[in-house]
């Protein structure tokens, strides 16, 4: 049954519409292994709600520009948006990915989960991680222009699973989606923020790549093995590429706690290179 967008967001109707899709569009996806852990999930969202976010995408120029080819909307952060473009994607954030979402894909990538947190944290810390309240976090829209270029790296530790949803608009291409690669001669490693395999001995060969269409989702697990990056050409005919990402991971005061009760060599991989400071 189609939304009906003049009751407000947050109605019962509307979250228990949204529910029920996300439930089928999830439990319906693919979960592949190769080259790590990760699913494509068409036709996310009710068409509806799709629409809702790309008419309430705040002007390019309101984004928080890191440089010439990449620009970032936080509706928590970034004042300059318009009131309606932040309430909406502050909605979407929190009521949506964080509250409905995120439960959906932990139960989709539990076994691999499990699998992944024994390796971190041994039996039965590892039952111990996997049971934690598992939230949505650091969620934005990420505006990328020609000349952007991404190599093959992980996500940040924190994040046990990433999320990538694309907001594509009429008439944009779906070549320019993310890459993933299979990552040779990979290891576990102490480093806490994006890590770049190849810049420490690793190969990545591609293993994947998934098409930039609207309403689908790609989320995969930050793990050994695996690595993603994204590019888009100087001079590709599309000037904006737009994508919503976050992460999916435990309270970081949490997972301190576990990595705590571990035996020191073990608990050397929670600890950065280059700080001091425990996860």
């Amino acid at each position: 049954m189609p939304i009906d967008l003049s009751a407000p967001l947050m109605s019962q109707a509307t979250m228990d519409s949204i529910a029920a899709h996300l439930w089928e569009a999830v439990s319906t996806a693919a979960l592949v292994t190769d080259p790590g852990p990760h699913m494509v999930i068409p036709d996310l969202l009710p068409a509806e709600i799709y629409a809702r976010l790309l008419d309430t995408m705040p002007p390019p120029e309101t984004f928080d520009v890191a440089d010439k080819v990449k620009a970032n909307f936080d509706p928590d952060k970034t004042m300059t948006a318009p009131a309606r473009s932040r309430e909406t994607w502050s909605w979407f954030h929190t009521d949506v990915v964080d509250r409905q979402l995120t439960s959906l894909l932990m139960d989709a990538f539990r076994p691999h989960l499990a699998v992944a947190y024994q390796s971190h944290f041994g039996l039965p810390l590892a039952e111990v991680a996997l049971n934690l309240p598992h939230h949505a976090f650091q969620g934005r829209l990420m505006l990328r222009r020609p000349g952007y270029r991404l190599k093959p790296h992980r996500d940040k530790k924190s994040a046990a699973l990433t999320g990538l949803i694309y907001f594509a608009r009429p008439g944009d291409s779906p070549e320019y989606g993310t890459d993933l690669f299979r990552v040779l001669d990979d290891r576990p490693t102490a480093i806490r923020k994006t890590y770049y395999p190849e810049d420490h001995g690793a190969r990545a060969e591609l293993a994947r790549s998934v098409p930039f269409v609207g309403n689908s989702a790609l989320i995969f697990m930050n793990v050994p093995g695996i690595a993603h990056g994204a590019g888009i050409p100087p001079g590709a005919p599309q000037s904006e590429r737009y994508a919503y990402q976050f992460y999916v991971g435990a309270p970081k005061s949490e997972v301190a706690q576990i990595v705590r009760q571990l035996p020191p060599e073990q608990a050397a991989r929670w600890k950065s290179k280059n700080s001091d400071d425990e996860y």
